[in-house]
């Protein structure tokens, strides 16, 4: 069978007075517990403008990750956030620690209507704590909190590219479900054709209707 796709999409959510509701109830109770044991656990973490210093710890652990996918595209991320001089949205920079060790982040920019995030990596564990939910669940918690803080009505991911399987792992598309994300397609997304019946892999493909809304 033939289908027809866009070639990109992105992740989009709505903030709300209560950050969790987003998630789903599972993965919010989960949010929930972990967030009264980050202090004994000695987690910390916090936002700030974007700086060459969190770059120097993000940027080993994203290149290690990104490079073990099938089809890795390692970006420029100085060139692209930090080093973009002509971007009219700030940036800023989510870090988490675990003790003294960085175990990962996220890089947004902050545009009239939402949160954009750019890149975004995080340890797949934590290293000692016993916490019952991974790190990047910490990372989006906090996130939509900082949104709704400054009350911004969206949360939204970068393009990605379209199928998952091919492009990208399903557990990252299982992921931003769970958060609360939908997928949009973005006015310039080209249209692709995939014959699945060639497809090696399993593979999740995002098919397009009218509204552009996935």
């Amino acid at each position: 069978m033939q289908v027809t796709y866009p070639s990109h999409h992105r992740w989009q959510r709505s903030t709300s007075a209560d950050p969790l509701s987003s998630f789903s109830a599972r993965t919010a109770g989960k949010i929930r517990t972990a967030l009264t044991h980050l202090e004994a656990a000695h987690i910390r973490y916090e936002i700030t403008p974007l700086t060459q210093s969190f770059l120097d710890l993000f940027l080993p652990l994203y290149t290690e990750h990104i490079e073990k996918k099938d089809n890795a595209i390692v970006h420029d991320v100085f060139e692209k956030t930090l080093g973009n001089t002509a971007s009219p949205h700030p940036y800023f920079a989510f870090s988490l620690y675990e003790g003294e060790t960085f175990i990962g982040g996220t890089i947004f920019s902050l545009r009239p209507d939402r949160v954009s995030f750019a890149y975004r990596i995080f340890q797949s564990h934590w290293n000692h704590a016993d916490i019952k939910i991974t790190p990047a669940y910490i990372g989006e918690y906090v996130t939509a909190t900082f949104a709704q803080e400054h009350n911004l009505p969206f949360i939204s991911h970068g393009k990605d590219r379209n199928p998952y399987g091919l492009n990208a792992a399903i557990g990252l598309a299982t992921f931003k479900l769970s958060t609360g994300c939908r997928a949009y397609v973005p006015t310039n997304s080209e249209m692709n054709t995939l014959k699945t019946d060639e497809l090696q892999t399993d593979t999740l493909v995002l098919l397009a209707p009218s509204n552009g809304s996935l």
